[in-house]
């Protein structure tokens, strides 16, 4: 088993169970307990797992008093990433192919899929340990050189795969967005990725919460009016709506 396979496979019994003895895992996986350690720490540094007494965590999972009570703010961000992705899956069909990229918002959508079936194309270590066991969804996996900014695939392995493609949807995220600019990146991989899968489909989502409104990166991804629908939450300003609405498609409030 290769170092994706296997965080990949972490991932899923962290979705699936709520935590993980690293012993244990350890034993199962054939590696030391130390590699596994250092599989979890980029779940820990992109804030979906903590660690405690030899044990992972899944942060969700608040029952545990090992594991930080989130702040407002936090609780707000990520019921406002439930919300999106709620919204998201209702655009799936039964039967669709679909991209899912990196990104906590654009995996949301996977859990409220239901018994769709679906062939899901990502480029996401935590998209793939999401769906890797569900027996209705087709997974096909990027290749690429492994980033730790998005916990996924980029680089000219990947763009050139998606460059192959033509899918029924896409569904994108992205660190900042505003009515001039656009989505943005601030790394380089990671946007030309997206890019690339954008180009795959006539039918594009970008999934991003109100907070990253008027956020901007280094790198442009592209252009609002280049999606066919941008989703974000309820609690997006009201005195802002406008200005969006005048630059995209379509807007959807997800509630």
């Amino acid at each position: 088993m290769n170092p994706i396979e296997r965080r990949a496979l972490i991932y899923q019994r962290l979705q699936r169970d709520g935590k993980i003895g690293l012993n244990e895992m350890a034993d199962e996986l054939g590696v030391s307990s130390m590699t596994i350690r250092r599989d979890l720490r980029r779940f820990i540094d992109q804030g979906v797992a903590t660690i405690s007494v030899g044990t992972a965590y899944l942060t969700e999972q608040g029952d545990s008093p090992a594991i930080p009570v989130p702040s407002k703010q936090q609780a707000k961000r990520s019921s406002h990433k439930r919300a999106i992705g709620r919204q998201a899956a209702e655009l799936v069909k039964d039967g669709d192919t679909i991209i899912v990229d990196c990104g906590t918002t654009t995996c949301e959508l996977l859990n409220y899929i239901g018994g769709k079936r679906l062939t899901v194309i990502t480029n996401s270590i935590p998209v793939a340990g999401v769906v890797g066991s569900n027996p209705n969804i087709k997974l096909i996996y990027a290749p690429g050189e492994y980033s730790d900014d998005s916990h996924g695939m980029v680089g000219p392995l990947a763009v050139n795969f998606f460059h192959t493609l033509r899918v029924d949807k896409a569904f994108l995220g992205a660190h900042g967005f505003d009515a001039v600019g656009g989505a943005n990146e601030p790394v380089l991989g990671d946007a030309t990725a997206k890019r690339a899968m954008l180009e795959a489909t006539t039918r594009s989502y970008l999934m991003v919460d109100s907070g990253k409104y008027g956020n901007v990166h280094l790198m442009a991804l592209s252009k609002l009016s280049d999606f066919s629908c941008v989703i974000t939450d309820a609690d997006f300003p009201e005195e802002r709506k406008a200005e969006l609405e005048a630059a995209c498609n379509q807007v959807i409030y997800a509630e």
